[in-house]
């Protein structure tokens, strides 16, 4: 069975960092920068019988200011159509029976909120003053959530179609199927904290640090127990990831660093990211000549297999505009 990693993660991702920067910059006092809802509510637009309401289009046009600091116009414009498409993403995963239960909406929401160095309830209210109630954060993840399990189920499906034809071609040719190999990777990710507003002198200590680090570590009992011990730096663990789960460019880091080692430090939102590599795990013949094709395939496919599925939903749907 191929694993393959969530589809929407990159773009859900990119979202939510930049709500919890917004958030987290937003005053003590909770001064809301965008006009309050109005308090009557009417149908805007119905998708196959199920409302959208102008209070419905005013909460999430509030959110994607506040996260992508889009005009007024263009986010109303947005999130009108972004809430139709979450609409029908959710009827069909109601019709293939695929449920996101509170509780898993909950632990991302916490999750969401202990990344911005907050408890739920602070991040909560942090939302609050900036216009935007929690139900519409909620709203937007459980869609996300479903949506992303009907793309890696349509994935799965043609990858391994896909895999299946690669692989009698090469008996066909007789090819040696077997002198195929893959590496699976027990993982540990290693985050060197840097502020947004970091001066260059910083930014460039910060990464000095994290070398000096790499240069030290032989292996993950040790270096870890030595990584955790440093200034505001993070091991998070990440545990096995096939290798059909490894994006191209990190994929391209792990096979040139060494079993006990950490990759090169690499930019992110959150400072100077590594990953300690605990163990690699051999994969050879059909199962490497699969993982090879999920993994260049699994990005662009993701954003592709959305896109469609997203039309195909569109045209079957009736939706009326008020």
């Amino acid at each position: 069975m191929l694993h393959i990693v969530t589809i929407a993660r990159k773009t859900r991702g990119a979202l939510l960092a930049a709500t919890i920067a917004a958030v987290v910059a937003l005053s003590p006092a909770g001064v809301a920068f965008i006009a309050p809802a109005q308090a009557a509510s009417t149908i805007k637009v119905i998708v196959n019988d199920q409302a959208i309401t102008t209070m419905d289009v005013q909460a999430r046009t509030r959110l994607l200011q506040l996260a992508m600091r889009l005009p007024a116009g263009a986010a109303a414009k947005t999130a009108q159509e972004e809430l139709i498409d979450e609409q029908l993403r959710l009827q069909d995963g109601a019709r293939r029976g695929i449920v996101v239960s509170e509780d898993a909406v909950i632990a991302a929401l916490t999750s969401i909120a202990t990344r911005s160095k907050m408890t739920l309830p602070q991040f909560e209210r942090a939302l609050s003053s900036g216009g935007v109630p929690i139900k519409t954060f909620k709203d937007r993840i459980r869609a996300q959530m479903v949506w992303g399990r009907i793309v890696r189920a349509k994935i799965q499906q043609d990858i391994k179609t896909e895999s299946a034809d690669l692989i009698q071609q090469m008996r066909n040719r007789e090819k040696n199927a077997n002198a195929v190999t893959a590496n699976d990777y027990m993982l540990q990710r290693v985050v060197f904290a840097v502020q947004r507003s970091a001066s260059p002198a910083e930014v460039g200590r910060r990464k000095a640090e994290a070398e000096a680090l790499r240069g030290k570590f032989r292996s993950c009992n040790e270096g870890l127990a030595l990584a955790k011990g440093l200034r505001e730096v993070a091991v998070v663990n990440v545990g096995r990831k096939l290798a059909s789960e490894v994006p191209p460019g990190l994929k391209d880091e792990l096979e040139k660093t060494a079993e006990g080692r950490l990759t090169s430090p690499q930019r992110s939102d959150l400072g100077f990211e590594m990953y300690a590599i605990c163990s690699k795990i051999a994969v050879t013949g059909e199962a490497a000549i699969t993982a090879g094709l999920d993994a260049e395939a699994l990005d662009k496919r993701g954003e592709e297999t959305s896109k469609k599925l997203t039309q195909e939903l569109r045209q079957k749907a009736n939706i009326v505009y008020r």
